[in-house]
């Protein structure tokens, strides 16, 4: 499975990230971070009526291949920012997804809304590092950790200081999320066995969510208004969007028109 050998290389790097001794709580010691709110700008977005679309910067997926290897990287941020998103995704995973931590960096000084670290977060080397080098938010996947290794995590970001999107695709990892005290809860509509897509999974699991103050994100498939429009229906105002963006030919009319 293709989420397995993600996760095997993950590994390697993180005992690689924590030889180099780089990322301890002491090097956060002096660090000035330019923290930006990356829960309270989706929550604000979604209380003025509209759709709160936190936009991603995608070069390459295990499932689709190549999306854009030569994206622009600021000017797509840019874009992104004056097209109303509310926050930016970027993926840092080098082998997989074809990112790195200098996007990350490149994009925090080029707009002034909120950045999600998109990575397979398996280490608290990881979270310090998403610290220092300017993330807001960091992923989460329920499908990656152990139950203990997730609540460890889940705590060490807040101490931090660091929004956390928590990531899942069924009803067991969704409990597991709910037993925390997450407040973004991001329903992933892609089998991650499969790689098959339907919005359906968030139809069903967004159900089950009853706090209000918890922020539900839908994400995959999300491809145009209509799509929006389904899961607005279950009070669902939240969305990851990438791949759409990224291929359209006009992605600031289409992300214009997905935030309402």
């Amino acid at each position: 499975m293709m989420l397995d050998k993600i996760i095997e290389n993950k590994i390697v790097e993180v005992k690689t990230l924590k030889a180099k001794q780089k990322y301890s709580l002491s090097s956060l010691s002096g660090i000035e971070v330019d923290k930006r709110l990356f829960y309270e700008s989706l929550k604000l977005k979604i209380k003025s009526g509209k759709n709160a679309i936190i936009a991603e910067l995608k070069k390459h997926s295990p499932s689709k291949g190549e999306l854009n290897e030569n994206l622009n990287i600021p000017e797509f941020a840019k874009l992104y920012e004056n097209a109303g998103a509310s926050c930016i995704s970027v993926l840092t995973d080098q082998k997989y997804f074809h990112g790195n931590i200098d996007d990350l960096i490149t994009v925090k000084k080029s707009v002034k809304i909120p950045i999600l670290r998109k990575d397979f977060i398996l280490d608290e080397s990881q979270i310090i590092e998403s610290k220092i080098i300017g993330a807001d938010c960091i992923l989460l996947i329920v499908a990656c950790l152990s139950k203990l290794q997730f609540n460890e995590l889940l705590l060490f970001s807040k101490e931090l200081d660091m929004d956390v999107l928590v990531e899942v695709h069924d009803r067991k990892e969704l409990d597991i999320a709910l037993e925390s005290d997450c407040k973004i809860i991001g329903i992933n509509n892609r089998n991650l066995k499969t790689f098959d897509v339907s919005i359906d999974t968030s139809l069903e699991l967004c159900e089950i969510i009853k706090d209000d103050n918890i922020i539900v994100v839908s994400e995959s498939g999300i491809k145009d208004i209509e799509t929006i429009k389904k899961l607005n229906e279950k009070n669902i105002k939240s969305f990851l969007v990438g791949e759409s963006l990224i291929k359209h030919s006009d992605p600031e009319l289409l992300l214009e028109s997905l935030v309402g």
